[in-house]
């Protein structure tokens, strides 16, 4: 490690990495060019090249007889859009009209007008296969629309897709109480008993039919009874000998969710189709606006202005400018190593600060107003002492400083910035202070003789520079003159 490093960690305030890069402007504005230049010479060179070879590429077509005249179409874009609007407009149409005229969509899943018909299949004994298959010949033709088609042809407003829909069958075994059932073929007739908690009801399926109202309701029922009688029928010579049974017969009110959530799925497809539709519509309006109704399609031969592409890529170059130049100032602040603020200095180099200069009054910049307005916004009120205050003021410190010593007079002033500009600020501090010897000023760091000298002097100041001091040098002085048992009074920062 470093001897002349001290156990001191330094905290970068952002606020004066800002300022110090706001102080660098022109720096900043410098970049700003440069760059914006570069880049705009640069794409105005390669524009003007582009533009010489599309004419170049255009005279030999004309030479070579290849040249094609341009040709105005109809926008693909817009042809597009309009099918895809007009695809939603037949969907809409079609949903719509699903809507006004559907059976369906009118109920109300609330109070469904419901009939039930139980049915008893006689099989007189035979295998429990052939009262499977009749089973499954009644369950097809309840559910493959066969039934429907049969009521219907009453002629019906509802369509036969729709009926289909509201009829249900079913064949579950189910355990019943004790019931009673009066089977009648005409000649004669019989009771059947089923009994019995958990036991079974065997060849029972039932048929349950939802309708508009219960008018309709009614007739459905009569022509299913109707329709299963003329299928027993049919099934006595296509499967086996059997009697079907009317056991029951209801109309009931009931309530069935999903009806409910059928109608809400077909609104809100509509609704969803109606937003697409207004959303394509948007989209056009937005494409026609850009691109046009219609596009040229050909040899035509466009050429761009190189003036508006430079000017794009200065602008450009501007922005790209700024960063690259704050960055390296940003780098320079953190890597230099040399003394950027003031603010902890006491903390840093373990001796107080006993004044600082921050203005010149010989020194004049261009546009100066801006460093002072700079100034200003840094430092607050302060910046408004003048120069010979802010010497006083210095003189003031080193006063007080050599007081609370005795027995000094002779003073030795150090430091590392450059000598000139510390030797004219020597002589205006000198003639401030009375009774106190002040010596020329030395660069101990660099000077063997100045160390020989530094033991003939009570005290020592040292004399910086804001941002050409380097941190590490001061350290170093100020641990070389405490080895020699030199009092240190401080620091002045110009």
């Amino acid at each position: 490690m470093n001897e002349y490093q001290e156990p001191y960690e330094k905290e970068i305030s952002l606020t004066e990495l800002l300022f110090f890069c706001l102080k660098k402007w022109r720096w900043i504005v410098a970049a700003m060019i440069i760059v914006a230049v570069l880049a705009g010479a640069y794409k105005y060179q390669s524009t003007v090249q582009s533009n010489q070879t599309k004419r170049e590429a255009q005279l030999l077509a004309q030479e070579d007889g290849e040249e094609k005249e341009a040709e105005v179409i109809s926008n693909p874009n817009i042809e597009y859009y309009n099918l895809a609007i007009e695809n939603l407009q037949d969907e809409m149409k079609g949903l719509r009209d699903y809507i006004d005229s559907s059976v369906i969509m009118q109920l109300d899943p609330y109070n469904l007008p419901t009939g039930n018909l139980s049915f008893y299949l006689n099989t007189e004994g035979a295998a429990e296969t052939v009262r499977n298959s009749l089973i499954s010949a009644y369950e097809d033709f309840v559910t493959d629309g066969r039934l429907a088609s049969e009521i219907l042809g009453t002629g019906r407003e509802i369509s036969e897709s729709e009926l289909q829909y509201l009829i249900s069958f079913e064949s579950e075994d189910r355990p019943v109480m004790e019931e009673n059932y009066e089977l009648s073929d005409g000649s004669s007739s019989s009771q059947i008993q089923i009994a019995g908690i958990g036991e079974r009801k065997p060849n029972i399926f039932r048929i349950q039919i939802t309708a508009e109202n219960e008018e309709n309701c009614a007739d459905y029922l009569e022509a299913a009874k109707q329709a299963i009688e003329d299928y027993s029928a049919q099934l006595q010579e296509q499967i086996a000998a059997h009697t079907v049974t009317l056991m029951s017969e209801s109309q009931t009110e009931r309530i069935d969710r999903d009806i409910q959530t059928y109608q809400n799925e077909v609104l809100n497809s509509y609704t969803s189709t109606f937003t697409q539709l207004k959303n394509m519509q948007t989209e056009l309006e937005t494409v026609v606006e850009e691109e046009g109704e219609t596009i040229v399609v050909g040899e035509t031969v466009s050429y761009e202005s190189p003036v508006r592409e430079a000017v794009k890529f200065a602008v450009i170059g501007l922005v790209l400018g700024a960063f690259l130049a704050a960055f390296i100032i940003v780098v320079i602040y953190l890597m230099s190593g040399k003394l950027q603020s003031t603010e902890s200095f006491q903390e840093e180099f373990g001796m107080p600060m006993l004044g600082q200069i921050t203005k010149s009054p010989a020194k004049k910049r261009l546009f100066g107003f801006v460093d002072g307005w700079l100034q200003h916004l840094e430092e607050g009120e302060y910046a408004d002492v003048t120069y010979e205050e802010q010497l006083k003021i210095a003189a003031a410190n080193l006063k007080t400083a050599v007081a609370k010593e005795e027995g000094l007079k002779k003073i030795m002033l150090a430091g590392t910035m450059a000598k000139e500009e510390a030797e004219a600020f020597a002589g205006s501090l000198a003639s401030e202070l009375e009774g106190i010897t002040l010596s020329s000023y030395e660069r101990i760091v660099f000077q063997a003789s100045a160390l020989e000298e530094m033991g003939s002097y009570d005290g020592i100041l040292f004399l910086e520079k804001k941002g050409a001091s380097y941190t590490k040098l001061i350290k170093k002085e100020k641990a070389l003159a405490a080895e020699r048992n030199v009092c240190v009074l401080g620091a002045v920062v110009l």
